[in-house]
């Protein structure tokens, strides 16, 4: 058992009354965040990546938790430290004495011309990419106390403050090379994992506006939030999000070189033009429309949904089905593959030279493409183990 998550847990149901319900609401809550942590490392995250990412998926708990009954004299009794404890005292957000804080303006303006990547790293933030109507790069936030934005030669970057490892990093600064009693550090453990459960519920929207003129790379991210896109395309374009939508609507016909976008739990939608697109999702649908040279899409429990036109396509579903609807006679090569859903084909008009293998386990084939054997110019995979296929 990771004592991280434990002591995280175990703090948020720290002031709630102890009875059946809260317990077995405790148990589960505990038990879903081991095994969402043990699943992110073994996919290859490190250990702090995965406390970070659990965390940011306990994102609304903490007014659950606050639904049931609190501990008598939780309300009247506040945190007292004890005379003998030398933990110093954490006041992560406080300003200095006698100096003013710094006033933050209502947005952040850049000059495109001097920008060609976009990077953004947000915790509990929706992302909203929209179009300045100016010819310059404008960034806003609903609580601008917490954006920052650096520019770095050519890249900009945009990231929220956490708070929680603020407040952990300057508390460890103060008490560095203090000596203090067994119970100043765990009271000292204690905020540090109060900080940590408190910033869970805090949630901004991020609003980044770009110009006509299109950016060389976006590297979009945010852990608990949706990513919505709605621009010209860049040369090379990455979005993902933990637990939160990834949407993206091409505002021009070029297309982008490459697009990359993933979701752990939610849906993946991309519209537009690429050379290559790679869509993924844990627990969410993935859906793209429209011309593409290499097509990857697949999720584990959505559907997968293709329409348009493809030359490579590899889609892949373990619960969902897969839905292939082409417009262009020039593909080469479909892979699509579904464990317990359906898998349906739908080639455009007057495709010829066509060899299909199609296979089910317990559902139904229907091929109604004639064969043009194993030289044949498209080669089409379709198989699912409890679903029907479907080439037409």
């Amino acid at each position: 058992m990771n004592a991280s998550i434990q002591g995280i847990i175990d703090h948020m149901f720290r002031d709630t009354v102890d009875n059946m319900e809260t317990r077995a609401l405790h148990e589960e809550l505990l038990n879903n965040c081991l095994d969402h942590y043990e699943d992110l490392v073994s996919r290859g995250m490190s250990e702090t990546e995965a406390i970070d990412a659990v965390v940011e998926s306990l994102k609304g708990m903490k007014e659950v938790i606050d639904e049931y009954p609190k501990k008598p004299g939780t309300v009247m009794q506040p945190d007292v430290q004890q005379e003998n404890d030398k933990t110093p005292e954490i006041r992560a957000n406080e300003p200095e004495k006698n100096v003013p804080p710094e006033e933050k303006p209502s947005e952040y303006v850049f000059d495109s011309a001097e920008i060609r990547r976009l990077k953004t790293d947000l915790k509990n933030c929706d992302l909203k990419i929209g179009v300045s109507n100016d010819g310059k790069i404008h960034v806003r936030c609903e609580d601008m106390e917490q954006l920052v934005c650096e520019q770095n030669g050519q890249v900009l970057s945009v990231t929220i403050v956490d708070k929680a490892r603020k407040t952990i990093e300057e508390a460890g600064r103060a008490m560095n090379g203090q000596e203090f009693s067994m119970k100043g550090l765990l009271n000292f453990i204690g905020k540090a994992i109060g900080s940590v459960s408190a910033s869970i519920t805090v949630s901004w929207d991020v609003y980044i506006d770009l110009p006509e003129k299109v950016l060389a790379e976006m590297e979009l991210s945010t852990k608990s939030g949706d990513i919505e896109v709605k621009a010209k395309m860049p040369e090379v374009l990455t979005a993902r999000s933990m637990s939160g939508d990834v949407r993206v609507d091409a505002l021009d016909s070029d297309p982008a070189g490459k697009v990359t976008l993933s979701a752990m739990s939610g849906e993946v939608e991309f519209e537009g033009n690429a050379d290559i697109i790679i869509l993924s999702s844990m627990s969410g649908d993935v859906q793209a429309r429209g011309i593409y040279r290499n097509v990857e899409m697949k999720s584990t429990s959505g559907d997968v949904e293709l329409e348009g036109e493809g030359e490579q396509i590899r889609m892949n579903s373990v619960s969902g089905d897969v839905t292939i609807d082409l417009e262009n006679m020039t593909a080469r090569s479909i892979q699509a593959r579904s464990t317990s859903g359906d898998v349906d084909i739908d080639l455009a008009a007057g495709t010829d030279s066509v060899h299909c293998s199609a296979s089910t386990v317990s559902g139904s084939v229907h091929n109604s493409i004639p064969d043009a054997g194993s030289v044949a110019k498209l080669q089409i995979q379709a198989n699912s183990v409890s679903g029907d296929v479907t080439v037409r």
